[in-house]
């Protein structure tokens, strides 16, 4: 068995991911592991480029730059109220990745730059054939990735 001392935790800040959160951090904290968060915002934001911004107004670079700064900072509080009873928590905005783009390849691409040793996601269920089906963003990780991904579903109530 490889060591575990990096681990990428994928949210898309539902339910769902914020219960995989606890996984993540108990993990991390099993193996004395890094954690980085990542959250992937969809390909249509990138997209806004082709069009240009407004010569009068502040720049979709600093347009961008703000929404992901916004984001970061909504991570890290979400992080903060989730883990408060983990003294041992250490999330700070530089352990929070936020990107523009197709959610599988850049949770895939980020993976491989970043040499993680595993993923922790969150996935849905699907109503009745839930059993059968991984959330689609789940299920293109897990079918991808080159390291084991936990994926956590919320219990049934």
């Amino acid at each position: 068995m490889s060591k575990i001392s990096k681990i990428l935790y994928a949210t898309d800040l539902s339910e769902t991911a914020r219960a995989a959160m606890i996984w993540a951090r108990s993990l991390a904290d099993k193996y004395d592991a890094d954690i980085t968060i990542i959250h992937v915002i969809p390909q249509l934001y990138k997209d806004l480029d082709r069009f240009g911004s407004d010569r009068h107004g502040p720049s979709l670079n600093d347009e961008r730059s703000k929404a992901v700064d916004i984001k970061k900072e909504e991570i890290l509080s979400v992080c903060k109220e989730r883990l408060k009873d983990l003294p041992n928590c250490q999330i700070t905005l530089d352990n929070i990745l936020v990107k523009a783009g197709q959610p599988v390849q850049e949770i895939l691409s980020t993976i491989h730059r970043g040499n993680y040793d595993m993923v922790v996601m969150g996935t849905h269920g699907q109503g009745k054939i839930s059993k059968l089906l991984l959330g689609s963003v789940a299920r293109g990780v897990v079918d991808e990735s080159k390291v084991p991904v936990l994926t956590i579903r919320l219990p049934v109530e």
